[in-house]
């Protein structure tokens, strides 16, 4: 995933194949969890393309953060992608490396700015010990509003940790546009 090259051994056991040292790196960096789906593509070589499925079935991406429009400086930042089978449209799962990192224990709702200047503010779902579980409340809406569609990926920027705000992009093959 985002280019990053892991290096994982494999054993063969009468279970089937067993993955040993580098997986639990892996498995750490990108916070999975009960219910994530990994899946690999075979690239030939010993080598394998991952994509990596929450529990909606979005498609989660932890890149490099990325430069805001209005700084130089870069912005944490994560993406999702919207798949058909899933529902992306309802809540997105926020990936839990992002949320013990960049967000505060026991918020209840972040900001999301468009590129209209409207404020959206949405719930959140947290797990018992106060860490964001997901985007939920007021989702919904924004989705159906900004015509995100099942195949668009989306970037949430965050411009505010304090008060969590995020500005929210589309990513197409042209740049990035703010929805």
């Amino acid at each position: 995933m985002g280019g990053r090259v892991w290096n994982i051994e494999v054993i063969r056991s009468d279970e089937g194949i067993i993955f040993t040292t580098g997986w639990s790196e892996f498995f750490a960096h990108h916070s999975l969890n009960f219910g994530y789906f990994v899946v690999f593509e075979y690239r030939g070589n010993s080598t394998f393309f991952t994509s990596i499925l929450d529990h909606s079935g979005c498609e989660v991406h932890m890149d490099a953060p990325i430069a805001s429009s209005s700084s130089s400086q870069p912005l944490p930042s994560f993406q999702i992608t919207m798949s058909a089978r899933s529902s992306c449209h309802r809540c997105i799962y926020v990936p839990g490396t992002f949320t013990r990192t960049h967000l505060p224990r026991f918020v209840n709702e972040v900001q999301i700015h468009d590129a209209a200047g409207r404020v959206w503010q949405i719930g959140l779902d947290r797990r018992g010990n106060g860490i964001v579980r997901r985007i939920a409340r007021g989702w919904a809406a924004f989705y159906s509003t900004k015509n995100i569609s099942p195949g668009d990926t989306c970037v949430f920027e965050l411009i505010n940790s304090d008060i969590p705000a995020f500005n929210v992009y589309t990513v197409a093959a042209g740049g990035r546009h703010m929805l």
